[in-house]
């Protein structure tokens, strides 16, 4: 399914340009901007101290690549000094960075996927285009986290992540001449249009992903776009299995979870589980599993086994500190916003309190030292508008049952971007899920912006780099279930 494109030309004025952010707000701090008769140019044979003389880059330190990396490549992890505060540099907090070298002039793929990373990987588009790629990892995850006392809350904003890709992007352009294009998944994917708002000029495209624009803290246009998209039969069929574990298999399904959870924690992690069931089969499984659904007439092993399968519950997440899940809480609540999960259908079942608590209620409970500012999507909002009316080379992706579909930014009207629709696609939508007339489409946008033709012979390849990217990026989003 394609999403068509704007036709004709959009001119941006510079009225324009100053009531939204065009471009550099100057916040980017006074060691952002490279003196170009300093640079050293990338060397092949000495890529180690090409990386080192990077402005704000503390330690650099090749590592194996890798199983998720194709191909031949050198890999590198990269500390780089950045302010908690762009508006106010005093105080600084490591990031680190996971670059995957191909070549000093080939393109460069760039990307923060909102998360802890301390892997390297490929995406489909580094592999399709030959690409470098930088990973990110978010401010306040993994190892870039501030000093305990320097850590500020208040510096968990939308505009200082852009900063931080803004001030990393124009540090290493010069040393990587080729063109940039940003990309991310999920929360990665709003983040690099986000970053595209406030600095238009660092890249020269973005592909982002199934990348959700909440309109409010806890947003409830999710549930109203999931019963008017979702096939019914499947979807009232999954429902069906959320109400007959928290009642009439109730106990089957509390044995059948047990042993992943054990015994004390079986009748909460229940409710966890099944509050958000249908939300979380439909983001990772979707219709190729509705013919699996258990019935009325089904064993309870059957059932069991089903809940057990498509919920996941097996599944490693990434460690992560309770910190650092605050500061992800932190985020959505503030600013980002993020979905009502849980549907009318289960909610009056549901018992234990603590499932029971809004996420604002669980960040409160677990740092009630912490000021929590009342929400503001000022800058999703104003994201919103400059996607659809000003975006140049900006693809957007999205899977059409994917339940984060909910808040799909609107399509492009500028004729160098568009957005496209997997067909029955879940979450873990990519390029390979269209139809091959919107795969040729999608393509030659993206190849305008690495100024490059994508070598398809390399497409088995791209599809299983992009399985390997998903299951990254998966495990860095899991961690036991949602807190709501």
């Amino acid at each position: 399914m394609r999403i068509v494109v704007g036709s004709g030309r959009f001119v941006v004025s510079l009225l324009s340009c100053l009531a939204v952010a065009c471009g550099d707000d100057g916040l980017a701090g006074p060691d952002a901007g490279v003196d170009a008769s300093s640079v050293v140019a990338c060397d092949e044979n000495n890529l180690a101290a090409t990386l080192r003389a990077v402005p704000n880059v503390t330690a650099v330190t090749e590592k194996p690549c890798g199983v998720a990396v194709d191909g031949t490549a050198k890999c590198f992890e990269i500390v780089v000094e950045q302010p908690i505060d762009h508006a106010n540099p005093t105080s600084q907090f490591p990031q680190y960075l996971a670059l995957v070298h191909r070549s000093c002039s080939a393109p460069t793929l760039v990307g923060d996927q909102g998360y802890a990373n301390s892997r390297f990987y490929d995406s489909e588009l580094s592999v399709l285009y030959q690409t470098n790629v930088l990973w990110i990892e978010h401010r306040y995850q993994g190892l870039s986290i501030p000093a305990g006392a320097d850590w500020a809350w208040d510096a968990l904003t939308i505009e200082n992540a852009a900063n931080d890709m803004h001030r990393i992007i124009t540090a290493m352009k010069p040393y990587y001449a080729g063109r940039w294009v940003s990309t991310g998944s999920s929360k990665g994917g709003i983040t690099a249009t986000y970053h595209r708002y406030f600095f238009p000029e660092d890249v020269d495209g973005t592909v982002a992903y199934v990348a959700p624009a909440s309109r409010a803290r806890i947003d409830g246009a999710y549930q109203t776009n999931m019963s008017a998209v979702l096939p019914s039969a499947c979807a009232q069929a999954v429902r069906d299995v959320q109400v007959a574990a928290l009642t009439t298999r109730r106990d089957v399904t509390l044995a059948g979870i047990t042993p992943y959870v054990g015994a004390a924690n079986a009748a909460r992690s229940l409710e966890y589980i099944m509050d958000s069931f249908d939300w979380h089969f439909w983001q990772y499984h979707g219709e190729t599993n509705c013919n699996t659904i258990p019935t009325d007439a089904s064993s309870d092993t059957n059932f069991v086994a089903f809940v057990v399968d498509m919920s996941d519950i097996g599944e490693p997440g990434s460690p992560n500190t309770v910190r650092s899940q605050g500061a992800l809480t932190y985020e959505w609540l503030t600013e980002q916003g993020y979905a009502l999960q849980v549907g009318a259908h289960v909610a009056p079942l549901l018992a234990d309190p603590i499932v029971m608590r809004t996420m604002e209620q669980s960040f409160v409970a677990q740092f009630p030292e912490v000021p929590l500012p009342a929400y503001n999507g000022t800058v999703t909002a104003a994201t919103r508008t400059w996607v659809r009316d000003q975006a140049e080379h900006l693809l957007l992706l999205y899977g059409q049952y994917d339940p984060w579909s909910g808040a799909a930014l609107e399509t492009p009207v500028h004729p160098t971007s568009g957005r496209f629709v997997v067909p029955a696609g879940t979450h873990r939508s990519h390029l390979d899920g269209l139809s091959a007339e919107d795969l040729q489409a999608a393509l030659a946008l993206v190849s305008t912006m690495f100024g490059r033709e994508p070598e398809m012979q390399r497409m088995a390849a791209a599809a299983r780099a992009a399985t390997r990217h998903q299951a990254i990026v998966e495990r860095a989003e899991r961690w036991q279930w949602l807190v709501h």
